[in-house]
């Protein structure tokens, strides 16, 4: 399917879908990334997430918080995709591991960990996802981040790969097609 079909299609299906009862949306779309698409309700959890672990975010007017949430998620989504193009894949013993490391620094077992997820209103399955592409997209921030650094001076190294990290992660947005459904000015991406 051409640019403009694809562009079509999504276009008619970004229409917020409608409940039977005739008035309640259920979801729409707030992004299209390539040809993955970000969900409203997932920039709003992602926005519940930030408001609640960042006192920055949290004091942000909420179409801006919204709009922080969804840049962050078409970053995520941009570094997944490139890690799944370059063949990069987390196994679950790793995920397993990560995740019991997780639970182990916030001092709780993982049955006690997946219990206060729950109280969080965090679901456990999308947790683990989430883990697991973070960690591809770790991987992937890693491989094309080392091969560019000419130090072995630590912190010019440090200094040297958060230079490249930005710059990479621009010219990665810069590649791709990315549409906002949310009203946002189209200049101010916000990397992180």
């Amino acid at each position: 399917m051409n640019k403009s079909a694809f562009a079509l299609v999504l276009t008619l299906l970004t229409q917020p879908v409608w409940a039977d009862n005739g008035g309640t949306a259920l979801d729409q779309i707030a992004a299209i990334v390539n040809s993955d698409v970000i969900m409203m309700s997932e920039a709003q959890k992602r926005a519940n997430i930030m408001q609640s672990s960042s006192k920055s975010a949290a004091n942000l007017a909420p179409g801006n918080l919204l709009k922080q949430a969804v840049d962050s998620l078409i970053l995520e989504n941009l570094q997944v995709q490139k890690a799944e193009t370059a063949g990069i894949q987390i196994d679950d013993i790793t995920l397993n591991k990560t995740i019991a490391g997780i639970a182990e620094q916030n001092k709780l077992n993982l049955a006690d960990f997946q219990q206060a997820l729950q109280e969080e209103g965090i679901d456990y399955t999308e947790f683990r996802e989430q883990t697991r592409r973070k960690l591809m997209a770790d991987a992937l921030r890693k491989r094309e981040i080392q091969s560019r650094i000419k130090t072995t001076d630590p912190k010019a190294a440090n200094a040297q790969a958060e230079e490249y990290y930005q710059t990479w992660l621009q010219e990665l947005r810069n590649d791709a097609y990315v549409e906002y459904r949310i009203p946002v000015p189209a200049s101010n991406l916000t990397l992180q």
